[in-house]
């Protein structure tokens, strides 16, 4: 669900002192689906390894664990877009910044996740939302709950489809469901490529519809450590009372992301408006850390063939 401050009320802000409790709960929620992970990384050859190492082979296009995806699918590859599920037994906790310009005014959203991979290519997603609006006043939106599902293993189904589904239970709005279609695919070694088909419904209020598509294509600049490319992201928006009459947003921009340390990374997308109705400007900022619980390691291994289709 991208980033936004639609849903905000005139209620006063919402107190934020259940919030370390709510991220505790999650944490051990995590431990306890990271036993059975554990037990499946051991028997399905989780670990890559082997005697020799083959320089020609990137490290970012190595298969990585039970479900044999690139380890670049591993972490947040792209702003805006998503790709595949997490290797079960894994971990991450990533923040999301988003400052949007429009007419004069600034608003920034924020988002607190925690991703955890699950056997037979389920994830399980847990968010915390909050924002700054144009007055400079903060407040708490809501929480949300993902799960995702990985129709087969990486390479067995062109473009590699997952299945999304969220709900974001709002404090002060209607709640929001949400439906994605993920794809992914790695080319000739180096491009690695993402879109998102996207339908959103608010359950109350004026009901609001969204239909969008984002995609995104980075290039591995430094194999494991700097990608730069190109996201976009389409919207149409309509409400109960003006169906016939949509909103159409359209941004485009550059892209970064880069690996500080093996296991983290900072992703950044300045995306401009080009319709009446885009904001500005729309930066999004997203930044994570990963934690292995017996999920799998990645290791450089000897002469493998990558796993994209077109990587021969």
């Amino acid at each position: 669900m991208r980033p936004r401050l639609s849903n905000r009320s005139s209620h006063e802000p919402s107190d934020y002192r259940a919030l370390p409790a709510t991220w505790l709960c999650l944490v051990l929620l995590a431990g306890l689906g990271n036993l059975q992970a554990q037990d499946i990384a051991e028997t399905s050859g989780v670990e890559v390894r082997a005697s020799g190492i083959d320089e020609s082979v990137l490290g970012q296009t190595m298969p990585v664990g039970p479900y044999n995806q690139p380890q670049w699918t591993t972490e947040r590859a792209f702003s805006t877009t998503r790709v595949y599920v997490r290797p079960p037994g894994s971990l991450e906790f990533v923040q999301y910044w988003t400052p949007e310009w429009k007419g004069g005014g600034t608003e920034h959203a924020f988002r607190e996740e925690l991703e955890i991979g699950l056997p037979h290519r389920f994830q399980l997603d847990f968010y915390q939302n909050w924002g700054i609006d144009e007055a400079g006043k903060s407040f708490y939106k809501g929480s949300s709950v993902e799960l995702r599902y990985a129709l087969a293993d990486w390479g067995k189904v062109p473009l590699n489809p997952t299945l999304y589904a969220e709900w974001a239970f709002n404090d002060a709005a209607p709640d929001v469901w949400e439906l994605k279609l993920l794809l992914g695919e790695t080319f000739a070694r180096r491009w690695n490529w993402a879109a998102n088909l996207i339908y959103e419904q608010k359950t109350g209020g004026d009901r609001e519809t969204e239909i969008a598509f984002s995609t995104a294509l980075n290039y591995a600049l430094i194999d494991e450590k700097l990608n730069v490319g190109f996201e976009a992201l389409a919207e149409r928006r309509t409400n109960r009372t003006s169906r016939s009459k949509a909103e159409y947003e359209l941004l485009a921009g550059p892209s970064i992301n880069v690996h500080p340390t093996r296991n983290s990374f900072v992703a950044v997308a300045p995306l401009f408006g080009t319709t009446k109705d885009s904001p500005d400007v729309e930066l999004f900022v997203v930044a994570g850390f990963q934690f292995s619980f017996g999920g799998p390691r990645h290791e450089k291994e000897g002469p493998q063939a990558p796993v994209s289709m077109f990587g021969r």
